[in-house]
């Protein structure tokens, strides 16, 4: 009896834990197409999340960004270090608010894959709109340790993924430019 004690607690302790992906890394490429975007500059502002969204993996308990920051924060920050890096900040020129369209992991797909999926609507303040969707698969785990900690740690990458999408996307440079 004290063994199925121990075991449940053991289990009711490790259900509670909060996964936290590391702080967002810019990416070299998303940083080269910036640059050799020549006319744009400015900012992201701010994005809502009114699309649902589950944190929690598995029972193991919720994938939550580093440093406290939602969601949103995350992606919009992500978004203003790849602009800073590429010397296309500035927070006198286009600022750019939008919602998170959608936003949904799993980290069982196939057996032993996962996957963030991320879409937004974005919005510039010279009456520009362009939305992306992307979808970024990795490979997760069997065990729901393994794989609730490969979903947290996918999300750098499926954020830098979301941007390369982006600012990539035909429209985006005309997103960007003062009007």
């Amino acid at each position: 009896m004290k063994k199925v004690v121990l075991a449940a607690s053991i289990l009711a302790l490790s259900a509670c834990s909060t996964m936290q992906p590391p702080r967002y890394a810019v990416s070299v490429d998303n940083i080269q197409t910036l640059k050799s975007l020549t006319e744009i500059k400015g900012e992201f502002a701010s994005l809502n999340q009114p699309a649902k969204f589950s944190s929690n993996c598995r029972l193991m308990g919720p994938i939550e960004p580093a440093d406290g920051l939602s969601i949103p924060q995350f992606i919009t920050k992500a978004f203003n270090d790849e602009l800073k890096m590429a010397d296309k900040y500035s927070k006198d020129n286009v600022k750019i608010t939008g919602d998170i369209t959608k936003i949904e992991f799993s980290s069982i797909s196939g057996l032993t894959s996962g996957y963030w999926e991320i879409g937004l609507k974005l919005k510039s303040t010279n009456g520009t709109n362009l939305t992306v969707n992307n979808k970024y698969s990795f490979k997760s785990g069997f065990d729901a340790i393994t794989a609730c900690n490969a979903t947290a740690d996918a999300l750098s990458p499926a954020v830098q993924d979301l941007i390369k999408a982006t600012v990539n996307h035909p429209e985006f440079s005309k997103l960007m430019q003062e009007s």
